[in-house]
């Protein structure tokens, strides 16, 4: 999100008949009504609204047991550890559309109409108390630097909207900053994180009061260094324009300054990277996403560290 209001692209995004088939095959198996299903959102994911019960169903890209795995993480951290997770449908748990496709059924937070987003702050918060929890019951992955974008580039589909010269280059670059990430030592140390924790993924949730927000989009959660969580607030104060403040109001509530770390850096390279991952998959959908991947592809591949990118 930028500092002023543009139209969406994501918002605006045309569904398709596999999606609407993913949905309604979802929905019969758990039993669900999609009786004025509507598109809500769709980026690296598509959200519905299903009004006849009162969630939505988000239909995303991975295996059945990362769906699992995320339902079960995020009931139990806001269950035991009070941090501020959307909560899933316990009666209607994931369903396998293929081995790479799965809808996953959660509580609707309606978000009001004339209010602004929420900010670096709130996210902080919420961090705060997620970084307070070290392991799990469960077995989570250990976190591995731009899985998501390896995967992009794996496909025949999203690859194709580079030229082979990108692509080769992108392929050893990536290669290049995952090595330089997974060298670096944690200051903040190893525990339970979200994986792509930027204030986009924050919902306001009026029903808990007036400035209580959840994070949503829990696919990457794992375990690997807290400094993952923190960096999207930094890229953001440059890449999406924020500015210093934002990343300030951020280290001043959760009580770490993330520019101080030699490893910044690096990190940053990577938050860069990851930010390929979606208008690379999305290109073919129309040109908002061509030219936002041209965008950042020019920015990455020229050294360029303080040109501000369209945001999606």
């Amino acid at each position: 999100m930028t500092n002023t209001h543009q139209p969406d692209p994501v918002k605006r995004a045309r569904e398709t008949p596999e999606l609407r088939h993913a949905l309604e095959y979802a929905c019969s198996v758990r039993g669900l009504s999609p009786v004025g299903a509507r598109l809500i959102h769709r980026y690296s994911n598509a959200v519905y609204l299903l009004p006849a019960e009162g969630v939505v169903a988000r239909v995303s890209t991975g295996s059945i047991h990362d769906a699992r795995l995320a339902q079960a993480a995020t009931g139990w951290l806001m269950e035991r550890h009070g941090v501020a997770a959307t909560v899933p449908v316990d009666e209607a748990p994931p369903v396998e559309i293929d081995p790479a496709t799965v809808v996953s059924f959660w509580v609707y937070y309606p978000q009001p109409d004339a209010r602004v987003p929420p900010t670096s702050v709130h996210l902080a918060h919420v961090l705060r108390r997620l970084h307070e929890v070290d392991q799990a019951p469960f077995k989570l992955e250990t976190w591995l630097p731009l899985a998501p974008l390896s995967a992009a580039l794996r496909d025949p589909d999203a690859a194709s909207n580079l030229s082979a010269p990108d692509l080769d280059w992108l392929r050893g670059h990536v290669e290049t900053v995952r090595a330089q990430v997974l060298a670096l030592d944690s200051p903040l140390g190893h525990g339970i994180i979200h994986g792509d924790a930027w204030a986009g993924n924050l919902l306001w949730h009026t029903a808990s009061g007036p400035d209580a927000v959840v994070i949503g989009d829990w696919d990457g959660v794992s375990i690997g260094p807290r400094e993952v969580d923190l960096i999207p607030t930094w890229h953001a104060a440059v890449r999406y324009g924020r500015g210093e403040q934002w990343a300030k109001n951020f280290a001043d509530i959760y009580g770490y300054d993330l520019a101080t770390w030699d490893g910044f850096p690096s990190l940053l390279a990577m938050r860069d990277l990851v930010q390929l991952t979606g208008p690379l998959r999305r290109s073919h959908d129309g040109p908002t996403f061509a030219e936002s991947l041209r965008q950042r592809m020019d920015g990455v591949r020229s050294g360029d560290l303080k040109g501000v990118w369209r945001a999606l």
